[in-house]
């Protein structure tokens, strides 16, 4: 499994900052406190779970009320569509996980919480560090309105995802409990396009 080039995009500046951060003789711990690369304690990922499990209620509701031409018929060159094409199989779901935590999840969480979210953090405190980092990350969302202004309400899911990764990644000093919930809840999305596509 190869990365895709927004990937790549997301996990250069946490890159340049940890060789940076080693030339500059910073010790390992201290760059990958900063950066989030450590575990966290396991308390934040049953937090993480039990963000998805809350996460699945109101994406159900989307697919079956608000949006279910998303789910039934996706549109060519989305992972949605591809993941109904497959229909529905342990390895369909194995495949959509490892896609989501590869493609999706680690660039993002490595980049918007890790990076980024760290620094506002640091420099803000929680509230207005956690705050920016989620507007930040809902820029690039906002290309969900070029298939449809009708799907804004994704964009609020997008914002409540994002704050909540930030809390995640603020409270366990970890990006790993945010990539968990992250490729747990796109995981869900692409299980309901197998189910209803």
């Amino acid at each position: 499994m190869s990365f895709n080039v927004i990937t790549i995009f997301f996990l250069l500046p946490s890159l340049i900052t940890l060789i940076v951060l080693r030339i500059r003789r910073q010790p390992w711990t201290k760059i990958f406190a900063l950066l989030g690369w450590q575990l966290g304690a396991p308390v934040y990922y049953l937090w993480a779970l039990g963000f998805v499990l809350v996460s699945a209620l109101p994406l159900l509701a989307i697919a079956l009320f608000v949006f279910p031409d998303l789910y039934q018929h996706p549109a060519p060159g989305t992972t949605l569509y591809d993941y109904a094409r497959l229909g529905f199989s342990f390895f369909s779901v194995l495949s959509a996980f490892l896609y989501e935590f590869f493609y999706t999840a680690l660039g993002e969480e490595v980049f918007f919480r890790g990076l980024l979210g760290g620094w506002l953090m640091r420099r803000f405190g929680f509230w207005v560090g956690n705050l920016l980092q989620t507007l930040i990350f809902l820029v690039p969302h906002l290309l969900i309105l070029l298939a449809g202004l009708n799907l804004w309400p994704l964009l609020i899911l997008q914002f409540l995802a994002g704050w909540l990764l930030g809390w995640l990644r603020y409270k366990s000093g970890s990006i790993l409990p945010g990539m968990v919930m992250h490729s747990l809840v796109n995981t869900l999305s692409d299980l309901l396009a197998m189910l209803m596509g």
